[in-house]
């Protein structure tokens, strides 16, 4: 645990810190409104088809299979540098597209060309800011770090969308855009001014010019340390079960199954926004009351009960609603707590040499699997029926990671280990 003389006050004393949590705050809120105001734009000004938004949703996601590649880029670089130009990039990126508007060039494919370029600078800049925040914060103060960068980011993908469909009101799209190019450049500054010197990391020389080596090297670290793994594949069954299958049918099963009005889902997903922004709130109360297995376990264990709510969901609207709210909640605050837990954990455990490789892996097998998880969630809804499919998804995605946590060493564990611990 935390020593019991680092004050939750600390980091607020750590100036370099302030920085990169003030740059992580304004990129998480300039993403958030970035990839919320680009469809807008591909529908209400180029009048984009069904199949055009397909690609555009797409390709705001498919760097994400480019994580493992930037963790090794992550590991070699400095990371600093990173952070700032991947900023400044996107300013550029986002400023092309009022330019062009304004100049009366804006085309889809102009539009297809900078998300792409988006998401690839959005998924290097988070595998770089997780791995270089170890070597501006001491161990002791990890927990604390990782609940101020978590709850900005919950507060930014809870709030992000609406600030952005109420400056809509006032602004157009491609205009909007300008504000949020501004966040990134705000956010690259802010980072610019960090003043601890960061050393290129030695290179390995048994993976210098082997890429697939180097991957490896970070993957199969993950896979084989008795604490890292049982994480590793809860995230991997979650992923595939519970966030790709939801995003497939959840919207499907909410409004003409229970015959929920649409105007009321946005609510019910709101939900899941507040308890994320509680839950990373409470995590360090959490943590320093509590021993970090039974953290880890319990969050788990309750967050993903909470989820039978959903395929249980019947009755008259309002109980279907209070029971979806519910779900979205109490999984929003334990999803949090566990995930601040775990990040704290990784990073303590991970030798500095691995860091960008580690989070990496772990990014990508909590995020990758989704896609394969919704295609499965469809053709399974399809042929047995919406709620039918929701209860096996629901019944593996909770039931597997809550067994593979109860029976690792993590349950059992006290204290957070010692700092790059192998």
């Amino acid at each position: 645990m935390a020593s019991p003389t680092s004050e939750q006050t600390g980091l607020w004393r750590n100036a370099d810190f302030m920085r990169l949590w003030a740059g992580q705050s304004l990129s998480q809120f300039g993403s958030a409104v970035t990839y919320f105001a680009i469809p807008v734009i591909a529908v209400t000004v180029l009048h984009a088809s069904e199949e055009e938004m397909g690609v555009v949703g797409f390709l705001l996601r498919v760097p994400m299979v480019l994580f493992l590649v930037f963790g090794v880029l992550a590991d070699r670089v400095r990371k600093r540098p990173i952070l700032i130009w991947t900023d400044v990039a996107r300013f550029v990126l986002l400023m092309l597209i009022p330019i062009a508007w304004f100049a009366d060039m804006l085309t889809l494919a102009w539009i297809y060309g900078v998300i792409f370029g988006i998401g690839l600078l959005s998924t290097l800049f988070q595998t770089a800011y997780r791995s270089y925040f170890p070597f501006l914060v001491p161990p002791e103060n990890f927990l604390e770090g990782n609940s101020k960068l978590q709850l900005t980011e919950s507060v930014a993908q809870t709030f992000g969308p609406g600030l952005a469909a109420a400056l809509l009101k006032v602004l157009s799209a491609p205009a909007l855009l300008v504000i949020d190019a501004v966040s990134y450049l705000a956010s690259a500054i802010a980072v610019a001014l960090i003043r601890r010197p960061e050393a290129r990391p030695e290179p390995d020389d048994t993976t210098a010019r082997q890429v697939h080596k180097a991957i490896w090297q970070g993957m199969g670290w993950v896979l084989r340390h008795e604490l890292i793994r049982p994480l590793a594949i809860s995230s991997a069954v979650y992923s595939l079960f519970i966030l790709g299958s939801m995003n497939s049918i959840y919207a499907l099963y909410v409004i003409r199954d229970l015959g929920v009005p649409a105007a009321w889902f946005g609510s019910i997903l709101a939900g899941g926004g507040v308890g994320s922004i509680i839950g990373a709130l409470l995590a360090v109360k959490v943590m320093r009351r509590f021993a970090i297995g039974k953290v880890l376990l319990w969050s788990i264990v309750y967050g993903n009960l909470a989820l039978f709510l959903i395929p249980l969901a019947t009755g008259p609207v309002w109980v279907s609603v209070t029971m979806l709210v519910a779900a979205q909640l109490i999984s929003g605050v334990t999803s949090q707590i566990f995930f601040v837990t775990n990040t704290t954990l990784v990073q303590t455990v991970t030798p500095p040499q691995l860091q960008g490789r580690v989070v990496a892996s772990i990014y990508s097998l909590g995020l990758i699997p989704a896609p394969l998880g919704a295609l499965g969630a469809g053709l399974l809804a399809g042929a047995l029926g919406t709620r039918t499919a929701l209860w096996v998804v629901v019944t593996i995605g909770a039931l597997v990671p809550m067994a593979a946590m109860a029976w690792s060493p993590l349950a059992k564990l006290k204290e957070m280990p010692e700092p790059g611990r192998q």
